[in-house]
């Protein structure tokens, strides 16, 4: 069983104490750098558990100088790695979670204004176009260059930069199709509206797919 008083946050930096040893602030850097964007998490709590890692033995500090001023590095230990390789092992604990808060907006869209609902789709389009879609060209050039700063684990990035790259193309299209839909909106009567909205209903549904087998190990 994985260690009692950890949390996934806590399996998320002690993974990047497995990936090289930092100090509190470049660890905090390179989580904002890519974790950020799929596992959110207050700088505070970034901050407080490396500390918690060394005093379960999971990790250690050592510190060095840097001209006349002191700096704590950290790194992971035997068994620490062997903690999480464990973690690791054991089944995901909990499925996809959304937290959008223009979704929200849309569902109480009826309670404003259509030029409030605008708003919310054009700074959800910015929002997304200025970080992972404007990432995204990057972090692809450093890893087919060869010079990324992880390169060696690039067959397990490729599929983190998958999601991330599908997910904010999601995200802007689905906002560019609800403009759309707007924009079109002052030339149609409500129940015109209202019509096309459940026209729309009746052409979603999802893609059928064959039952996936189980686990081997289930």
């Amino acid at each position: 069983m994985p260690a009692t008083g950890l949390t996934t946050t806590s399996y998320a930096i002690l993974g990047h104490l497995a990936l090289q040893p930092w100090t509190m602030y470049d660890l905090a850097q390179q989580m904002q750098r890519n974790v950020h964007f799929y596992f959110p998490r207050v700088e505070s709590q970034i901050y407080a558990e490396p500390k918690k890692l060394v005093a379960l033995g999971l990790a250690a500090a050592a510190t060095e100088m840097t001209g006349r001023r002191a700096r704590t590095i950290y790194s992971i230990t035997a068994e620490g790695r062997r903690v999480l390789a464990e973690w690791l092992a054991t089944p995901v604990s909990k499925g996809p979670l959304l937290e959008f808060e223009a979704v929200l907006r849309v569902m109480l869209a009826p309670f404003g204004s259509d030029d409030d609902l605008r708003r919310t789709l054009q700074q959800v389009r910015q929002d997304i176009q200025a970080s992972i879609l404007s990432l995204a060209p990057r972090i692809s050039d450093e890893y087919a260059q060869g010079r990324a700063p992880f390169q060696r684990y690039a067959q397990y990035r490729s599929i983190m930069h998958d999601f991330l790259l599908s997910f904010g193309q999601l995200v802007d299209d689905w906002a560019e199709r609800a403009q759309e839909r707007m924009a079109r909106w002052p030339a149609m009567t409500p129940q015109e509206r209202y019509e096309e909205g459940v026209r729309i209903f009746d052409t979603m549904r999802p893609r059928a797919k064959p039952p996936l087998p189980p686990n081997p190990d289930d």
